[in-house]
């Protein structure tokens, strides 16, 4: 792995484990409608 991915990497992991029983979908849909990426 690529040091410099390595903390995105981590900060993935962390984010799917805190929300493991929550549908990851609609979590991410959430977030970009409040927050759009452009």
């Amino acid at each position: 792995m690529n040091k410099k991915m390595f903390k995105y990497h981590l900060k993935e992991c962390e984010f799917r484990f805190n929300n493991r029983k929550q549908d990851m979908y609609k979590i991410l849909l959430d977030n970009f409608r409040k927050e759009p990426l452009n």
